[in-house]
């Protein structure tokens, strides 16, 4: 029995040596290998190798030419506790390519081509804390994609296609920390696609596509410190109900089309503390939204369309009193004459805040200051610098700050108008005037200088008749009535008569 006893000592010993030669295989060739650690990395491989020790807990196949994962491809390793197969050209997954590793606790898959995973493919590694699918090209979340995995810690789904997500599709997720769904396609939020996610600290949305934002969404997420929703196309930020979001600190707002905010919406977070607003289109910031500032340390105003007008007052007035953080100056954008310049200069250097005295009359030749203002900073057609009701959205009200009447600039204007067009009418009536004033007289004085000329040469020719008639008057007919002859030549027409000129010789006709 005792002979029989060492002979089976003997077998177990030669197993167990095998058993230990099998598990202590040699490091896989174009490899490095460091303990229980494999790195095959950038050495073209199109497969896992296959002399990898099965005791391995760590394997990294990144930077590989790896196009799928077959079913059961990893079954063999039972201790890996990571795996890195990101940067290949992986673009089928298999639903069973991950059975067999159920102690795996971080499987990276980022920068492939993977456009679909089944609903049950990651079911087999219940245990993970780290799964990095960014990257990739997945359209749509399978509704029980994460089923099971109540151990994971952060989930990376940045750079995908997806459009939209799955209400409740985070259901079981309940310890996870740690959220990226930037870099998508998402347009709106479901209220329910967040739910489980109890223990969720940050959360990344930017560079989707959202145009409005509302707070209502994040109703579940009560240890939310950090929500990024830079770069979409946010016009909106709203409050759909009454809560308190006491967890969020931080709020990125920057790269949107924001050109007023609501103060509900930042009442609902009273312990905020970092805010960004870069590269919005806030012309201005009401006092109600100031005001629900109360607990900022950070903010970032910079990019914005900011009118240097009394509307920006109650922001500047917020800002003088703030001790926080200013990470950039901001610049006005209007008026013209203002462009370019520091909001608080122009401010401070043309008394945009200061309460200006009643308008003088337009005679008077001394100007305030804060009057030379309204010609140096004109506002658009559509408002007046120094108009009362040139107010901002009903959701956002025109700050209460002391303005000269707007009426007295108008009234100004009319009677310039009126006087200029008096003066006009009044030279042109003058114009008319003088002239049918000397049209007449230059008409008589030609007139008389035409009678002059009548009368000169009437006289002359008077004066030719008298010359002529002069010595025409010796002629006369020298006739004796009672000569008969005379009278048979006056009646008859016919007989002798005499001429006799004075002086002269006798004619007989």
């Amino acid at each position: 029995s005792i002979f029989f006893h060492l002979i089976f000592s003997l077998q177990v010993l030669v197993l167990h040596n095998e058993t230990i030669g099998i598990r202590e295989r040699p490091c896989p060739q174009s490899c490095r290998c460091d303990g229980k650690i494999i790195y095959c990395e950038s050495t073209a491989f199109r497969d896992v190798p296959s002399n990898v020790s099965v005791s391995t807990q760590g394997l990294s196949l990144r930077y590989n030419s790896l196009a799928n994962l077959r079913a059961q491809q990893f079954a063999a390793l039972s201790q890996l506790v990571w795996l890195y197969l990101d940067h290949n050209y992986i673009s089928a997954v298999d639903g069973q390519a991950f059975h067999g590793i159920r102690r795996l606790k971080e499987l990276i898959l980022s920068s492939n081509k993977i456009a679909l995973l089944k609903n049950n493919t990651l079911h087999d590694v219940p245990n993970l804390r780290n799964l990095d699918l960014s990257y990739n090209k997945l359209q749509v979340l399978q509704p029980n994609q994460f089923l099971g995995l109540r151990k994971l810690l952060s989930l990376h789904l940045r750079s995908n296609s997806l459009k939209t997500i799955p209400m409740r599709v985070f259901l079981d997720c309940r310890n996870l920390e740690f959220l990226d769904i930037g870099y998508n396609r998402l347009r709106s939020l479901t209220r329910n696609a967040f739910v489980g996610l109890l223990k969720l600290t940050e959360l990344h949305l930017e560079h989707n596509q959202f145009s409005k934002i509302n707070l209502a969404h994040f109703p579940r997420l009560t240890n939310l410190r950090a929500l990024y929703l830079q770069w979409n196309r946010i016009k909106l930020l709203t409050q759909g109900l009454p809560w308190m979001w006491t967890s969020l600190q931080k709020l990125d707002l920057s790269g949107n089309e924001l050109q007023m905010l609501d103060p509900s919406a930042f009442r609902c977070l009273p312990n905020l503390q970092a805010l960004n607003l870069d590269s919005n289109k806030l012309s201005n910031v009401s006092q109600q939204t100031a005001e629900a500032w109360i607990s900022l340390t950070t903010i970032s105003l910079a990019g914005n369309l900011w009118y240097c007008n009394p509307n920006i007052c109650p922001l500047v007035a917020w800002l003088q009193a703030f001790e926080g953080v200013r990470e950039s100056a901001m610049i006005c954008a209007g008026p013209k004459e203002a462009q370019g310049e520091k909001v608080t200069d122009v401010v401070e250097t043309y008394n945009v805040c200061t309460a200006t005295p009643t308008p003088v009359p337009s005679t008077t030749a001394a100007r305030t200051p804060a009057l030379h203002l309204e010609r140096l900073l004109p506002l658009p057609t559509q408002t007046a610098i120094w108009n009362r009701t040139a107010a901002p959205t009903p959701s956002e009200p025109s700050p209460t700050i002391p303005l000269p009447d707007g009426e007295y600039v108008s009234l100004h204007k009319i009677v310039a108008g009126s006087v200029a067009l008096l003066l006009s009418v009044a030279v042109i009536l003058l114009v008319i005037y003088v002239s049918w004033r000397h049209y007449p007289s230059s008409v008589r004085q030609l007139q008389l200088q035409q009678r002059s000329a009548v009368g000169m040469r009437q006289k002359k020719a008077r004066e030719a008749e008298r010359a002529l008639g002069s010595p025409l008057q010796e002629y006369y007919v020298d006739y004796k009535p009672s000569h008969s002859d005379t009278m048979d030549m006056l009646v008859n027409g016919t007989g002798p008569y005499t001429y006799t000129i004075s002086g002269s010789r006798e004619c007989e006709v």
